[in-house]
């Protein structure tokens, strides 16, 4: 494995004479000796570059980097600009890794190696919930479809009671449906159940009754999330969690342990109310540009809402029936939220809230829903007047034909997430047909109908699928559409296929102007922040397959490293 190589003033008089002559005009540190992929270029070149502060001095395509302070051999590694990912839920990633994650586990071996590894990791008196057992169960993960398993594994609380004497447990299978409860939290719910299992009512009385997370906790998994983060070279994250995390992230960052920035955005309609109180908008008459609010670490003015639901619990909006409904549902087609149920006071409150000065995400997925969200914007534009809004379509995940040409001029941001191609293929078809399928995940068709792409991960994924911060798999995913295990051979419809390029500008650039701060991160240039990812191959030489286990050298954010493979 490579080692970065850091060259220290401190260490030594001689390496102090290699890496600076005089303090006051060199910079504080040089990354040199590797491939330089700026966002400006179409393909890496050799190059450097230097770092003065929290921001970027001076880029150089040369095998001679100035002196610095400090010097940084990334050997012949990839240097980007810090991966943002546009779509995280942070609260629910942090409780996974510090938690349990059971949505491949469909066994009595692996529910007691899995639960023995959460009580190692949690204090005593810490309640373990949630899991999602047995997501993968009927489609094996990284499955491109077909074959599908019949067969459903219940567990028991034998397996678990005497392995969890300090924690309280119930866990859910994947459609939250069915519950595992312990002694322990049986006790807690004045409840009987010998196997442990509870369903309807009773488990949802259950759920509601779980208490609330100590502040200290929410932080330790904040933290433990914030590792995952720099491990992968992501250096934004663009979050949608309470909105008592906000205080977390302030905790965090007074103390100096914030190792990457948050774009937050409160994930309910009704909090735009709130937001035009604590002044979370967009600054459209600042003289650069609009920006968001906030501090460069955390920052706001973007409001998340939905219109449909997701396609693994059959909630999507669409024209027309699903093609794997019952005989008793055979004209379903998906339904709306919480507030969509209500078209008209959802309309007006999306008009309050853009006219407020706030920008609108909006998830969608079926096609009748993103169509639907076309039309709002229409009419934003006639109510509200037109002007840089960069509508948010989160996930634009099934478009109809029709509506392609209406993105055309509007500079309307896909918010998309292209692991859900390599992970929801095992569904697609049997869902909703080849046909459909076409308009799926579209991203080159989205590109050249002239939406941005900005990419993102949706970590932790949902109650039936998991999908990792690794923004690599993404890509892999975006240029191939395979699965992790490359199938099927060619691509799932390979006509939406992006170049590599691309993908990284949908990573980085595309990301930072979705949220109006494409002026300060998203590409390598002086004047910009110093948030900078190494990967330690050049994976413009590597094949995609390649890709998947590439890892990263070194993250960077604010001209600090917060991650160095070698440590």
């Amino acid at each position: 494995m490579k080692k970065i190589i850091f060259c220290l003033a401190l260490l030594s008089p001689a390496i102090f004479l290699s890496c600076s002559t005089n303090e006051e005009t060199v910079p504080d540190t040089v990354l040199f000796n590797g491939m330089l992929w700026t966002g400006l270029e179409d393909s890496p070149s050799p190059g450097w570059v230097s770092i003065r502060g929290d921001m970027i001095e001076e880029i150089g395509f040369s095998d001679a980097p100035p002196d610095a302070k400090e010097k940084i051999d990334v050997q012949g590694g990839l240097i980007l600009p810090g991966f943002n990912d546009s779509h995280v839920h942070f609260a629910s990633a942090g409780h996974l890794l510090l938690g349990i994650n059971l949505l491949d586990i469909n066994s009595d071996d692996g529910l007691v190696k899995r639960i023995n590894e959460t009580t190692e990791r949690l204090p005593k008196g810490s309640w373990i919930t949630r899991g999602d057992w047995g997501a993968y169960e009927a489609w094996a993960m990284g499955s491109e479809g077909g074959n599908t398993s019949e067969r459903r594994w219940e567990p028991h609380r034998g397996l678990i009671d005497s392995i969890t004497i300090d924690h309280p447990v119930l866990i859910t299978r994947f459609d939250r449906e069915q519950g595992l409860a312990n002694q322990l939290a049986l006790d807690y719910f004045g409840l009987e159940s010998e196997s442990g299992i509870l369903e309807g009512s009773e488990l949802q009385n259950a759920l509601a009754e779980i208490p609330d997370k100590s502040f200290g906790q929410k932080k330790a998994e904040v933290l433990r999330g914030l590792s995952e983060c720099a491990r992968w070279g992501v250096t934004t994250v663009q979050d949608m969690s309470p909105l008592d995390y906000v205080e977390v992230y302030r905790d965090i960052q007074d103390n100096d342990s914030l190792t990457c920035r948050i774009n937050f955005a409160p994930s309910r309609l009704s909090e735009y109310v709130n937001m035009k109180e604590k002044g979370w908008l967009i600054d459209w008459d600042y003289e650069e540009g609009p920006r968001p609010a906030g501090d460069g670490w955390v920052t706001f003015g973007t409001l998340k809402t939905h219109i449909d639901g997701i396609m693994g619990a059959r909630s999507a909006r669409f024209y027309e029936p699903y093609s794997d409904n019952s005989v008793e549902m055979s004209e379903w087609r998906g339904g709306w939220r919480e507030f969509s149920r209500d078209m008209n006071e959802y309309k007006r409150m999306i008009l309050e809230a853009d006219r407020s000065g706030i920008q609108m995400r909006i998830h969608a997925i079926g096609d009748e829903a993103n169509s639907i969200l076309l039309d709002i914007l229409d009419t934003m534009d006639l109510v509200n007047g037109a002007r840089d809004r960069r509508f948010r379509l989160v996930h634009a995940q099934v478009i109809h034909p029709d509506d392609f040409p209406r993105f055309s001029e509007k500079k309307i941001v896909a918010e998309v997430q292209p692991y859900h191609v390599a992970d929801d293929m095992r569904w697609m078809e049997e869902r909703i047909g080849y046909q459909r399928c076409k308009g799926a995940y579209a991203f080159k068709t989205l590109q050249d109908s002239g939406c941005i792409l900005s990419f993102g991960s949706d970590w932790p994924g949902t109650n039936a699928s998991y999908y990792p911060i690794n923004p690599l798999f993404g890509i892999y995913s975006a240029v191939t559409r395979q699965t992790v295990q490359g199938k099927p051979e060619g691509g799932w419809f390979p006509e939406q296929r992006i170049d590599l390029n691309d993908a990284l500008m949908a990573y980085t650039w595309g990301s930072a102007f979705g949220a109006f701060e494409e002026k300060q991160k998203g590409t390598i240039e002086p004047g910009k922040w110093a948030d900078i990812t190494v990967l330690q191959e050049n994976i413009f030489d590597t094949e995609p397959s390649e890709w998947l286990n590439t890892e990263v050298a070194l993250t960077m954010v604010g001209g600090r490293v917060v991650y160095s493979s070698q440590d």
